[in-house]
């Protein structure tokens, strides 16, 4: 029944909740007018006015999301702390704070409010005040928001009673009372059971939701740390990992707006549904500039669409991998010529395949820098061979003897016929002619044939990695390249699995196709020279001896060029398929999720992204999917700044070790508590832990629902029968989603096809996904499917199958075709 009671407090609640909300809309307006204001600077004309309208336009765009944002659930929360605090002296301004209408504010610094002789200060998702500055609502992230986070019984921190605000819109429509001191409570209404069991019982929609209400104390612990070094975050499934390291980037942003906002966020998560579920989160904090990216698109124009099998993933993720690529690039192109002839004064010079074989070997063995800008070192290299056969051949004195004779514009003409000839003759640039038969004059003379020319851009190509790997779907190709380090056994398969790139790539292909992005480098930057400059190299806007693009200079106005911003950068970064390749971003800060699946070759695609970043990384050791736990724990140190290089760090042969860089800060924190799984269906999941790591320690599920989770037997042939069947009662059973978790494909079992036919007919709150798929997801109910096949299906099976069964919050249907499994969950 309504209490009287709840619905004064309730009453008054609201109406503090009206004023904030009128304020909101004060500022809304500011907001707009900044941003007329912004635009009106560029009337003056000037290309200084043209900055300014950009710069208030961004920021006045900036402002007006994030009020907007902010319009659902403004007040979220009150605190009533034990008498009124002393003013405290102004803290020196910070220069890496937020500045304007929303940086932290603390008490000190407005209006205190006072209720019975007690401060109060409400809390909500951005900061309010009033036109005189007051405080109005407090952000949810400023240092006088603390202690709704931290204070408990046990350490009040001052605060006598936490209220919980849930509203609908802009309506109050309950609110949950914790009682920290009840010593200093009177005069204090307190109403509801406690605002955040309350909060675990709610119903899931789909997507991750902000927990900024309910933050509890561990979890804020790890929201406020430090920004600089690493910030390593671990605990078992259903702790709040996720929901903390996105909370902790909104943090970040807000308390550090100029350092992070300027060099951007990266978010990577598993996979897409991941990114998809989580995807809310940020925009509802009032954060929209972070970039959230899955391991499967942080390459640019191409997307993970599949897993590998065990078996692949554990090659293509190992750093075994990094020689297999230096070879597969130092290999020729499929359609490279195996032959360069040319002419020089009448005589045929030639390299033949072998020499070119070994020419290009030696050219990869000595070259530091990318081999796409190696093209103008491949020239010259070229014509050192060739004026070599040359002289061997005496050639300088036939040539010699050549250019004495007459008839030279007839043999000219035969050559050019032949594609031998020159594309200008030295003597039409200008200046001395050099020399019949010296060195200076062979090289002009080779280097302006269209047949040399020809032969480097088809000998020496500007590659892009997902050539380089789809070229190694020829089984015979990747045997040439394989070495020591691919099994022949597995060949076939892997030359199998790249045979349809782009369009079929795996997780583990994108971090391949990064490593070859690194070996290859970016195509050479365009080139500009003066417009009256006649280049006889440069033909369609292209130098064929570089490959460069070469504009002229009237091409644009040389004074008067577009700056982009990092954040208009970082944007382009975003849409993966718009066509513009930009050089690989390096961002500020990185936040890795389910860190514990990563390859190595995972770790070193993040590592080129965050050379300077401090980084938050969430990981549950017990659910680790990949097998060599040591290699992936030196590549992770490698890419935080550990110290550690793994195997491509050692040294090579001849050359002085690397030195390690010095360990970076690290602050390392445990979350204990299961907020996601009711007791029952905890001891579940506790279950299969035990048999996947018996020394493991569960977390805490501190919930309990009575309803125990149903295990069934059911014979192998009708599993997808009852695992319909299973999701259509659980329909009927709870109002929010529902999870279908089956295992990996196995030939004909579990494939696209049986999946897309459990779903057919079905409501879209209803998901049928993979094991992997369901990594880092939540459910209000969930299905397992073939426990056995799941556990069976790898070496870390069983991980896998503690983390399907830790995936439901209310409800857990388990299906297996073997009773002793049956016997084991129960």
């Amino acid at each position: 029944m309504p209490s009287p009671v709840k619905d004064q407090e309730i009453a008054a609640e609201q109406r503090y909740v009206d004023q904030a909300y009128a304020r909101l809309e004060e500022m809304r307006a500011e907001a707009q007018a900044l941003l007329r204001e912004g635009y009106r600077q560029s009337l003056a004309g000037t290309k200084g006015s043209l900055v300014d309208r950009d710069a208030m336009v961004h920021q006045a765009a900036l402002r007006a999301q994030a009020l907007d944002i902010a319009d659902d659930g403004l007040v979220f929360g009150r605190l009533d702390l034990a008498g009124t605090r002393p003013t405290a002296s102004p803290r020196p301004t910070d220069p890496d704070q937020p500045t304007g209408p929303d940086r932290p504010l603390g008490p000190e610094e407005g209006a205190v409010r006072i209720e019975n002789g007690r401060e109060v200060r409400y809390i909500g998702r951005i900061g309010v005040r009033t036109g005189e500055h007051d405080s109005l609502v407090i952000d949810w992230r400023a240092p006088a928001a603390e202690d709704f986070y931290r204070a408990t019984p046990e350490d009040p921190r001052g605060v006598i009673r936490r209220r919980v605000l849930h509203s609908r819109g802009h309506s109050v429509v309950d609110l949950e009372d914790d009682l920290l001191d009840p010593d200093a409570a009177d005069g204090l209404t307190i109403v509801g059971d406690g605002a955040f069991l309350a909060s675990l019982a709610r119903t899931r929609e789909g997507a991750m939701r902000d927990i900024v209400a309910t933050i509890q104390r561990e979890q804020d612990e790890v929201i406020r740390a430090p920004a600089d070094g690493t910030v390593l975050v671990r605990g078992a499934p259903g702790t709040g990992k996720t929901a903390v390291a996105l909370h902790r980037v909104a943090y970040l942003l807000f308390r550090h707006r100029r350092r992070f906002g300027s060099r951007g966020v990266l978010v990577v998560g598993p996979n897409r549904r991941f990114t998809a579920y989580i995807e809310r989160v940020l925009p509802s904090l009032g954060e929209g500039s972070a970039s959230l990216r899955s391991l499967g698109d942080l390459v640019p124009g191409v997307t993970a669409t599949v897993h590998d099998t065990p078996e692949l993933a554990r090659l293509k993720g190992a750093e075994t991998m990094i020689p297999v690529l230096r070879r597969a690039v130092a290999d020729p192109a499929p359609d490279a010529p195996g032959e360069l002839r040319v002419v020089y004064r009448g005589i045929v010079v030639a390299l033949d395949r072998a020499r070119l074989d070994r020419l290009r070997a030696d050219l990869h063995r000595r070259n530091r820098g990318a081999v796409n800008g190696a093209r103008g070192r491949v020239a010259g290299a070229l014509l050192d061979a060739l004026w070599q056969v040359f002289c061997d051949a005496g050639g300088r004195s036939a040539a010699e003897e050549a250019a004495q004779e007459d008839g030279s514009a007839v043999w000219g003409a035969l050559l050019a016929a032949e594609g031998l000839g020159e594309i200008d003759a030295p003597s039409d640039r200008g200046g001395a002619r050099p020399a019949a038969g010296s060195r200076a004059d062979f090289d002009a003379r080779v280097r302006g044939q269209r047949a040399f020319t020809d032969f480097l851009v088809a000998w020496w190509p500007i590659r892009r990695p997902v050539d380089v790997l789809a070229a190694l779907g020829d089984a015979d190709r990747l045997r040439r390249v394989a070495g020591r380090e691919v099994e022949r056994s597995i060949v076939a398969p892997l030359a199998a699995s790249w045979a349809d790139l782009p369009g079929r790539a795996s997780y583990q292909d994108v971090a391949l196709l990064d490593e070859l992005d690194a070996l290859l480098g970016p195509p050479p930057r365009p080139a500009r020279r003066p417009a009256d400059e006649d280049d006889p190299f440069v033909v369609d806007g292209v130098n064929i001896l570089t490959g460069q693009e070469v504009a002229a200079e009237d091409d644009a106005d040389p004074d008067f060029r577009e700056v982009t911003s990092s954040i208009e950068r970082l944007e382009r970064a975003r849409r993966v398929d718009d066509g513009v390749v930009e050089e690989r971003p390096e961002y500020g800060h990185i936040v890795v999720d389910e860190a514990q699946d990563l390859s190595p070759m995972q770790w070193r695609m993040l590592g080129r992204r965050g050379r300077q970043a401090s980084w938050t990384v969430v990981e549950d050791p017990a659910q680790s999917a990949w097998e060599d736990l040591d290699a992936a724990r030196q590549a992770m140190e490698a890419a935080l700044g550990g110290g550690a290089t793994g195997r491509a760090g050692k040294a090579r042969r001849g050359r002085k070790p690397r030195r390690e860089e010095p360990r970076r800060t690290r602050h390392e924190y445990e979350l204990t508590t299961n907020y996601r799984n009711s007791t029952e269906i905890a001891a579940v999941s506790a279950r299969v832990l035990a048999l996947a790591l018996p020394e493991a320690r569960p977390a805490r599920a501190v919930r309990t629902s009575g309803i125990e989770p149903r295990i069934r037997v059911v014979p192998a042939g009708e599993l997808a029968a009852a695992v319909r069947a299973s999701a259509e009662r659980l329909l009927d059973e709870v109002d929010g989603t529902i999870g279908v978790i089956v295992p990996l494909p196995d030939g004909a079992d579990w494939t696209d096809e049986v999946r897309a036919r459990l779903a057919d007919g079905l409501p879209e709150r209803v998901q049928v996904l993979d094991v992997l798929e369901a990594k880092g997801l939540e459910f209000d109910a969930a299905v397992i499917a073939a426990p056995e096949t799941v556990a069976a299906q790898s070496p870390r099976g069983l991980r896998v199958l503690y983390v399907a069964v830790s995936r439901a919050t209310q409800r857990l249907d388990v299906l297996t075709a073997e009773d002793a499994w049956a016997d084991r969950l129960r």
